[in-house]
């Protein structure tokens, strides 16, 4: 065998499990947050994957964009809930892509969209959460 089929073959058992992992890591469904940016007060929010949970704030007008599992089990149950700054909660428990969480202020849910194709992940939401402002 020529020495540069043998190097190529070598390059490619190398880099093609990299490859593999780098997808299965930046590919993942997501679960983005949006906050309102006319809210005036940061909230703090408690994200649970099947019991694993998550706590962190959010500021006005932030976006936190949270993966999930590649490969979900079949009973996979996702809770979003502000126990300190409001009593609204959301559960996820189907299959998706990509859903969009645009809360409001007073840590309310105000809209969700859930999308389903592979690319969606990666995209915005196709309707803003807020309007834009008109101008006088």
């Amino acid at each position: 065998m020529d020495k540069r089929l043998i190097k190529r073959i070598a390059i490619a058992l190398c880099v093609g499990p990299l490859l593999w992992v780098l997808f299965l890591f930046y590919c993942r469904p997501v679960v983005a947050l949006h906050y309102s940016a006319r809210a005036t007060e940061s909230i703090g929010f408690f994200f649970m994957i099947d019991y694993a949970t998550r706590k962190q704030g959010m500021e006005p007008g932030e976006t936190v964009v949270i993966p999930t599992p590649m490969f979900p089990e079949r009973d996979l149950w996702i809770l979003l809930s502000f126990p300190f700054d409001s009593k609204d909660s959301f559960e996820i428990r189907k299959p998706f892509s990509r859903v969009d969480v645009c809360i409001g202020a007073g840590a309310k849910v105000e809209r969700t969209e859930i999308r389903h194709g592979f690319f969606d992940r990666f995209t915005e939401p196709r309707e803003p959460c807020e309007p834009p402002t008109s101008k006088r």
